[in-house]
């Protein structure tokens, strides 16, 4: 295990995207095991976003709840989830297994995340071995209503983006997008007001990218790996919209577009 004064260093993907957006260098600020804030913060959350890779490789996005302290770290290096995942769930979940979380407290506004490798796994569990941990700014984070607590749910495959899946997105003020890299798979948040993300009518979505924290940690896998998934969580029902596909970065226009290969959706059963 890396020594608790370590930073994970910036990865190359993330270094070309900061350079091509001309945006300054700024020192590694990427810690390789949770601080004891960000231990009692995820442990305080009922809801948190996942990300690993499908059995072909290719980028996948989920979430999870449960009752506050369903996620716990007994130890900065480890972080354990008691939750179970929807039914027809694609993330892998072996041992050694890339696997990313992002909780967001949209309360007060705060936004961590956690990246590693799966160490254990069962129907209801699952224990992630921390490589990275590290915040990210409030801009973007939109209040949203309490999530539902009923089950994990089922996801379910659309033929296509259709007319609710476009009035999912077009309505969203925030959506996940999960990546890859050299360095494993990543979870991260995006908002903006009401229809900040732009959907052409052949399906392809165009997203800005707003200056944040010039970590560039997504847009950095993108250019290493155009292959991602979008979730789109749906308010008040605790449903999502699950888009898988690839990404085309553009950093002169500080924009990407994405095209959906993959349509599902979460369907949440009745409390």
């Amino acid at each position: 295990m890396a020594a608790p004064s370590e930073r994970r260093p910036w990865a190359p993907g993330e270094i070309r995207a900061r350079q091509l957006a001309g945006a300054p260098a700024i020192p590694p600020v990427i810690r390789t095991f949770l601080t004891d804030q960000l231990r009692d913060f995820f442990a305080h959350l009922p809801l948190a976003f996942v990300a690993g890779l499908d059995a072909h490789g290719r980028p996948a996005a989920s979430l999870l709840r449960g009752a506050p302290g369903f996620i716990t770290a007994p130890e900065p290096s480890r972080l354990e989830i008691a939750a179970a995942f929807p039914d027809g769930e694609s993330i892998v979940r072996a041992s050694g297994a890339p696997f990313g979380v992002i909780g967001v407290d949209f309360a007060a506004r705060r936004r961590n995340r956690v990246n590693g490798r799966i160490v254990g796994a069962t129907s209801d569990s699952l224990t992630l071995a921390v490589e990275e941990a590290f915040g990210n700014c409030p801009k973007y984070i939109a209040p949203r209503e309490a999530p539902a607590t009923n089950g994990p749910g089922a996801w379910s495959d659309l033929p296509a983006l259709d007319a609710a899946a476009r009035k999912t997105i077009a309505g969203g003020v925030r959506f996940f997008v999960a990546s890859s890299g050299s360095g494993g798979v990543d979870i991260s948040h995006r908002g903006g007001p009401p229809g900040f993300v732009e959907i052409a009518p052949e399906g392809t979505l165009r997203i800005p990218d707003y200056p944040g924290n010039n970590y560039f940690n997504t847009l950095g896998n993108l250019l290493e790996h155009p292959e991602a998934a979008l979730l789109f969580p749906d308010a008040p029902d605790g449903g999502a919209l699950r888009l898988s596909g690839r990404a085309r970065v553009d950093l002169a226009a500080r924009s990407w577009s994405f095209e959906p290969e993959r349509t599902q959706r979460l369907i949440r059963a009745a409390a």
